[in-house]
């Protein structure tokens, strides 16, 4: 049996760890701050900006998906 919990990407949970915050705010605030240098045709601005929507508008977990295994596969 396959389960995977996290309902980030795998781009959007590692840019999420890259950062490095200690909250969901703090990152939120980062993001927003990184929204504003990057290029708006590159890929790291869309998973910015969909990083930050779903940290915004939706319930995270955020101690799950700041987690190094978050999101693997696990088999049974």
């Amino acid at each position: 049996m396959l389960n995977m919990n996290s309902v980030l990407t795998v781009e959007e949970r590692y840019t999420l760890q890259s950062l490095g915050c200690k909250d969901k705010e703090q990152a939120l605030s980062v993001l927003e701050e990184m929204k504003m240098l990057l290029p708006v045709r590159s890929d790291m601005f869309r998973t910015v900006v969909t990083l930050a929507h779903k940290l915004g508008n939706e319930h995270i977990d955020y101690a799950y998906e700041m987690r190094t295994d978050a999101g693997t596969f696990e088999e049974e």
